[in-house]
């Protein structure tokens, strides 16, 4: 058995796992911490130019993200592979109300962003490469078992074969919305099944989107297409948006069966032709839709975040929003303990960070909600509120603003924390 200690343990290397990391770089310089970064699968990260993936699975990043990013230096770099949202347009079919949103209205340079999951993960990966002095990687580490018993906590992992022990005072679990080890340490969650599928894939289109992005509600379900950088293969330029179509769970084989043209064709009728038409799709993945919160998301030396702690419907996306303020809310709490030379495993210290979070998750989990209630019936009064609602937005001022202003993620404060080293 290998036994080494570090300061921090992060288990987990997707977008969450990856961001908690960068978030914490700064503190680590400046205090001399030592972070483990344990992940199941590879970490080999790939060229951000390699275009030739395709397979339509994109986040929202709100301009609230944005600014998190912005503060710790990550942004600049970042910007030259996400796609602006400058338009926002929102509608329900065979009524006549749409609001539209609009980032000179917000006076931002955006509303939002998209990026690709995988451009996304390869920067985060190579963004942490660089920071090898404070921070190590260990690919296909699988974690047998964690003791937070005593004052720091023990994580034994098995990786190439050889059993490992890490000693440290903090472990962040950033494995998932079907996290293994918060099951493991028997830390419960509430959740539900929407009776729902989101069918994610790419679009080729016709026209330029422009920056546009079109939240459309059917009475097959609510579609969303997001705008996307254009794929160039060669001397080939496609212009793509990323799609999200929610549907009931008993059409996911139906989904996933269907011809291109067939789901192309589908995807056209719901969506109109505001972008021109569908041409072509990209991979496609179906994933059942959950509500789910961690009742526990702290203990003694570990604490959960990210899909961990909560998962919701992909109708507002705000699912890596929500969890990306959470990470900069943790990795404020550790440089404050740093500075206080507090133990970053300190319970009372981390149920005062969870405190400070659940207003923001119970706000955020509810009017994702409840936007997915309202939005996916058919019952005339619902039919009627979602059109009052969309009138307002068109017609008042103050409440277009305010909207904005939540779905921009610009009504909670920011995290102030150490810029990335040699940011």
């Amino acid at each position: 058995m290998v036994i080494s200690s570090c300061d921090i343990v992060i288990v987990g290397a997707g977008l969450v796992g990856a961001s908690v990391a960068l978030a914490l770089a700064g503190t680590a310089q400046i205090y001399g911490l030592r972070i483990v970064l344990l992940d199941t699968g590879s970490l080999d990260s790939l060229p951000l130019d390699s275009g030739s993936i395709f397979d339509g699975r994109a986040t929202a990043l709100s301009y609230g993200s944005r600014n998190l990013l912005h503060g710790i230096g990550l942004w600049h770099s970042l910007a030259t592979h996400v796609e602006p949202i400058l338009r926002i347009q929102v509608s329900d079919q065979d009524h006549f109300a749409t609001a539209r949103l609009s980032a000179t209205e917000a006076g931002t340079e955006a509303l939002g962003y998209v990026v690709e999951n995988h451009l996304m993960k390869n920067f985060l990966l190579q963004q942490l490469r660089k920071l090898s002095d404070w921070i190590v990687l260990h690919d296909y580490a699988k974690v047998l078992t964690v003791d937070n018993a005593s004052c720091n906590s023990l994580v034994s992992y098995k990786r190439h074969d050889e059993i490992h022990q890490l000693e440290s005072q903090l472990i962040i679990m950033a494995d998932g919305g079907h996290s293994e080890l918060r099951r493991r340490m028997g830390m419960q969650s509430d959740s539900q099944s929407y009776q729902q599928v989101a069918l994610v894939t790419t679009v080729v289109l016709e026209r330029p989107h422009q920056g546009l992005a079109c939240e459309r509600f059917t009475r097959a379900g609510p579609l969303a297409l997001l705008p996307l950088p254009d794929h160039i293969d060669g001397n080939t330029r496609a212009r793509c948006a990323a799609v999200v179509w929610t549907q009931p769970q008993q059409r996911a084989t139906e989904l996933q069966q269907l011809s291109d043209r067939t789901l192309l064709a589908q995807l056209q009728q719901q969506a109109g032709y505001r972008l021109g038409s569908l041409l072509s799709l990209g991979g496609r993945h179906i994933y059942p839709l959950n509500l789910s919160l961690a009742r526990e998301q702290v203990r003694q030396g570990m604490v959960v975040v990210g899909n961990a702690a909560h998962t919701l419907h992909p109708i507002a996306g705000q699912g890596f929003n929500l969890a990306l303020r959470g990470i900069f809310e943790l990795a404020q709490h550790i440089y404050q303990a740093c500075e206080k030379g507090q133990p970053l495993g300190d319970l009372k210290g981390l149920n005062a960070y969870q405190h400070r979070m659940q207003r923001d998750q119970q706000r955020i989990i509810s009017f994702s909600d409840r936007i997915m209630r309202l939005f996916s019936s058919e019952q005339l009064h619902l039919s009627l509120l979602r059109q009052a609602g969309l009138l307002a937005l068109m017609h008042t001022p103050f409440a277009k603003k305010m909207f904005i202003r939540a779905a921009m993620g610009m009504d909670t404060p920011i995290s102030i924390l150490p810029p990335l080293p040699n940011a």
